[in-house]
């Protein structure tokens, strides 16, 4: 079954461009209901064609891409995946919403993985994730935002700063919070090391992604961390000096 979808960009070669990568490698997966330049026209195009994906460019003359949503807050149906042309520091907005983005020029390769995971995604409350979205704008420090993560009944929702450590557990990590509560997600401790601010975050060792918020000591000798809820953490033997540097920058 084709993923209908409808285009919004204000620039026509920008749109041009996008539809010929769906039609020349995703034509097969992909159908193109409208291409449209405005937020406007996006309105009465997805009231009408009823879409499951809308491209969606952010920076538009009259009224921003993210002013969208505002036309549909009694609910949406649809998924949107981002065209943007922003710098890499603003990209974490979308990932700790778990929002999907294309950087311009598109790639078609970007292109497709991105079908693909809306393909496999089992979230289905877009209006949650933009809600997410906004919240994270909203406030001035990373570490105050909250993050989207998959799990394996669909999304859990965490402040970061509530975040004490990730630890990983074969295919998934396990995240333990301030409440002391845990949550199994979905996935590696890789991706999650990706997504975290690196300056509240570090790498521990292979199996641990620790909040340095929460640590009260480092016992040298032992190699390990103490956090606050008196719980050690393994530290790599070639983690040691960066960790130092990484708590004496705090």
């Amino acid at each position: 079954m084709k993923i209908r979808t409808i285009i919004v960009d204000d620039e026509k070669d920008a749109r041009d461009s996008l539809r010929l990568l769906i039609e020349q490698f995703y034509n097969d997966d992909v159908e193109i209901l409208a291409s449209v330049p405005s937020v406007k026209e996006a309105v009465s195009s997805i009231i009408s064609n009823k879409p499951d994906l809308v491209f969606l460019d952010i920076e538009m003359p009259k009224e921003n891409g993210l002013q969208l949503f505002e036309y549909f807050r009694e609910g949406q149906n649809f998924e949107v995946i981002f065209i943007t042309a922003f710098q890499q520091y603003a990209l974490k907005a979308f990932r700790y919403a778990a929002l999907d983005y294309l950087l311009k020029p598109v790639d078609y390769r970007e292109l497709g993985e991105a079908l693909e995971r809306f393909r496999k995604r089992s979230f289905s409350n877009p209006e949650i994730k933009i809600s997410t979205y906004f919240n994270n704008l909203n406030n001035d420090l990373e570490i105050n935002r909250k993050i989207i993560l998959p799990s394996k009944t669909g999304y859990n929702i965490l402040r970061l700063n509530t975040i004490v450590y990730c630890q990983a557990e074969h295919n998934y990590s396990m995240i333990y919070t301030a409440e002391n509560k845990s949550y199994t997600i979905s996935s590696s401790l890789k991706n999650l090391e990706d997504t975290l601010p690196l300056d509240v975050f570090f790498r521990a060792h292979k199996s641990f992604l620790v909040n340095l918020n929460y640590v009260t000591s480092y016992d040298r000798k032992r190699g390990v961390l103490v956090l606050d809820n008196n719980k050690t953490i393994e530290v790599a033997y070639r983690r040691a000096e960066e960790l130092i540097g990484a708590m004496k920058a705090r």
